[in-house]
């Protein structure tokens, strides 16, 4: 991948959707260069390519070359450190709640529920926590598990804590994400579970992704990092609860 390819994923990762005529702008080229680029990046399930723009995917390619690893890290570090001994967490498919399942403290003996073929590996290797799995169809872009089956079996859990990211954050949309099935089952995890805490490094903030998932209020809390802006924090702060990981 080269370095205006680089680019054009960093954009695309930064807006969630963007056009190639913007791209084309930003970056100064034309847009047959980035419909060429856009093509070597969709080959790679990098974006998804459609009629006169680019869609970020969020995927396990994408995840190894994250621009925001360190990020995510410390943000699921906090998110385990706020869980209690007993307490019943259910997780989402994303990259930075299988980040929090990597940092879980196994004296709490958690019961684990998740829709991640990831997330249940890493808990299982643990061997402290009582870990149940969805099943359903297999996502590869997400690592994970969607469709009916998922939302059925996410539908009857009743747990203490939901731990999910999202692809996009703003006041005017609530949350957002790129994949109807996707977005179906994290109303259900979201709904199954008495807190939800959202898991968003300072990326996600002022950004709409294709559908809307939720409105900001049925989140109780959001964990970012500290490169999101004091200006974007105070903004958000009067409408919900956030904690900065790794912050002063």
């Amino acid at each position: 991948m080269n370095s205006r390819q680089q680019d054009i994923l960093k954009l695309t990762e930064k807006h969630g959707e963007i056009t190639i005529k913007d791209l084309s702008r930003l970056l100064g080229v034309t847009e047959m260069t980035i419909h060429r680029d856009l093509d070597y990046l969709e080959d790679n399930k990098l974006i998804h390519k459609k009629r006169g723009a680019a869609v970020y995917l969020e995927n396990k390619e994408a995840a190894k070359i994250s621009f925001y690893a360190e990020e995510k890290r410390i943000i699921g570090k906090k998110a385990a450190s706020l869980l209690k001994e007993g307490q019943s967490v259910i997780f989402d498919n994303s990259t930075t709640a299988a980040e929090c399942a990597r940092y879980l403290d196994d004296s709490l003996k958690l019961t684990c529920y998740t829709t991640s073929l990831e997330i249940a590996d890493i808990i299982a290797r643990s061997g402290k926590h009582i870990l149940y799995c969805s099943g359903g169809y297999y996502f590869p872009d997400s690592h994970g598990f969607v469709g009916s089956h998922a939302e059925s079996y996410v539908s009857k859990i009743k747990a203490d804590v939901a731990i999910v990211g999202a692809s996009g954050i703003s006041l005017e949309k609530g949350i957002t994400n790129p994949y109807p099935m996707h977005n179906n089952l994290q109303r259900a995890i979201i709904k199954s579970a008495k807190e939800c805490i959202l898991l968003a490094d300072h990326s996600k903030f002022e950004r709409i992704a294709m559908e809307e998932t939720c409105s900001l209020s049925d989140i109780n809390t959001v964990i970012t990092d500290d490169g999101v802006s004091p200006e974007i924090l105070e903004k958000y702060k009067k409408h919900i609860k956030i904690i900065v990981a790794g912050g002063k």
